[in-house]
């Protein structure tokens, strides 16, 4: 409160009790009386929601949003893990078809790229921040080079 003596005068009554109380939490605290009952007032509103400063209310809003999308964000999880391993055994299904009709050792090159794939989407989830195309890129010239290097 910028100046107390502006500020209209609300006089109001307590038990005796409340009253020493009051005092001595002026005493301990080195304030008026006054002082003490501005403080516990406002606290008072702000407890029971009757004030509410903007922080307060962005942290209820923030809290109610959450709660109302948690159940959302579980669902999108769950959706995505399906994602994932329905892709796994896409993965594994389009190997197995792939060796189908070709010579054993054919299929062990086959089998043996699928591994290196596998190898590299592994690698891959372990890194932060980086854009998988440039990483196929990468690591293709890598293998290419290492395969005509050989």
């Amino acid at each position: 409160m910028a100046d107390r003596h502006q500020a209209p005068y609300v006089p109001f009554r307590c038990s005796q009790e409340t009253s020493a109380l009051i005092s001595q939490i002026a005493k301990e605290q080195h304030r008026t009386k006054s002082e003490v009952l501005r403080d516990l007032v406002d606290k008072g509103l702000t407890a029971t929601g009757a004030k509410m400063e903007d922080s307060e209310i962005y942290a209820l809003i923030q809290r109610a949003v959450k709660e109302a999308l948690q159940p959302q964000v579980e669902r999108l999880a769950a959706i995505s893990a399906k994602a994932i391993h329905i892709s796994g055994a896409a993965f594994f299904m389009s190997i197995f078809a792939a060796t189908q009709g070709w010579t054993p050792a054919e299929q062990r090159q086959i089998e043996e790229a699928a591994g290196t794939a596998r190898e590299l989407g592994i690698q891959y989830l372990k890194l932060k921040d980086r854009d998988i195309d440039a990483f196929i890129k990468e690591e293709a010239k890598r293998i290419t080079d290492e395969s005509e290097g050989s």
